[in-house]
């Protein structure tokens, strides 16, 4: 897949704004980014940033990913292309962070469940590509007690503004993390593998309705040590959901992911999980009921589309405990957090 391309990253081609001759050969930079999703450090490139030529004439890109976005923008990538008095392609990007829907991120808007064809929103899905810098509120991983000025600071230039203090009191009794005895798979994960009763490997990474991604290892972890982590998911996030709902009434939108960040997703201890005939209320009060009753890392109540999902997550190592900051919260609109209270939204 081609790498994202940010600003300062390089386009070539040529320059159309000149008298003799018209078009002289040119190259140049991209001069314009986002503020606030970063790639490396850097601003991240969106359909419509502006490059400039070394001779100063600029022009639009015109391409991006149709699929992955920034501030609801695609984002650039290498051979994405410029028109204006700059005509070219982008030929540089961060080569760590890869952008594209061949065997990564495929988004699709509509699916059929339960014989209807159900429309979502794209935000609907949140950051689905993990980059660190905006990881959509996730950022602060693992999560403690009390955020360090480094946390706190990074999530308030993502507008998240987290809170050492509880609005709610938590209900749930979970303080102890339930043992889970997993086998070495190898280095090839079988995707019919089965994780619970009811879930199969290629349900949380594969063949999830959003987010479709093979098992790899990545941040210090095994092929078989992310499995491990997808099978306590199953096992106490889903199983559970299964019993008091019906496998047939949700469906996993995202479960594993690539990628170099904070994300749990990335580490195999997290989904998504969506009711899509579900009204706003029914969702609400099965967050509730996962709050009350059952074994979770972190909760959240996401909006930001036109229906709301679940994020939740498990850690084998130890779920963090009942009072921890971000132990649960709510999702109200993309980088905005409310911890310590799950709120209902129209």
């Amino acid at each position: 897949m081609p790498a994202a391309s940010r600003l300062t990253d390089i386009w070539t081609g040529i320059c159309c704004c000149h008298d003799d001759p018209t078009c002289i050969s040119m190259s140049g930079t991209i001069i314009s980014s986002s503020s606030n999703s970063k790639a490396g450090g850097l601003g991240q490139s969106r359909l419509t940033d502006i490059t400039q030529g070394y001779c100063g004439h600029t022009g639009t890109i015109v391409s991006a990913s149709p699929t992955v976005l920034s501030n609801s923008l695609g984002k650039v990538r290498i051979g994405s292309v410029i028109t204006g008095c700059n005509i070219g392609i982008v030929i540089t990007g961060l080569s760590t962070k890869e952008i594209g829907s061949g065997g990564g991120t495929t988004i699709s808007t509509k699916i059929t469940f339960q014989d209807q064809v159900i429309e979502f929103t794209e935000v609907d899905y949140g950051n689905i590509d993990d980059e660190e810098d905006n990881d959509d509120g996730l950022n602060i991983f693992p999560g403690t007690d009390n955020p360090t000025p480094q946390q706190i600071a990074r999530s308030e230039e993502l507008d998240v503004a987290p809170t050492t203090e509880i609005t709610e009191d938590s209900t749930a009794s979970n303080t102890s993390t339930p043992t889970i005895t997993c086998t070495d798979i190898g280095d090839v994960a079988d995707p019919d593998y089965q994780l619970s009763t009811n879930f199969q490997l290629k349900e949380l990474s594969t063949e999830a309705i959003i987010s479709h991604y093979y098992i790899r290892e990545q941040h210090g972890l095994t092929v078989s040590d992310i499995v491990c982590n997808l099978q306590a998911v199953a096992q106490f996030v889903l199983e559970p959901l299964v019993i008091a709902y019906g496998k047939q009434n949700f469906i996993i939108t995202s479960g594993f992911r690539h990628g170099s960040s904070t994300s749990q997703h990335e580490r195999g201890q997290a989904v998504d999980i969506q009711f899509p005939l579900f009204t706003n209320q029914q969702v609400y009060d099965i967050a509730n009921m996962i709050k009350a009753s059952t074994n979770f890392d972190q909760l959240i109540l996401e909006y930001g589309g036109n229906r709301p999902w679940i994020h939740c997550s498990f850690k084998r190592e130890g779920n963090r405990a009942d009072g921890t900051y971000n132990k649960f919260g709510t999702r109200i609109s993309a980088g905005n957090y409310v911890w310590g209270t799950i709120k209902y939204m129209t």
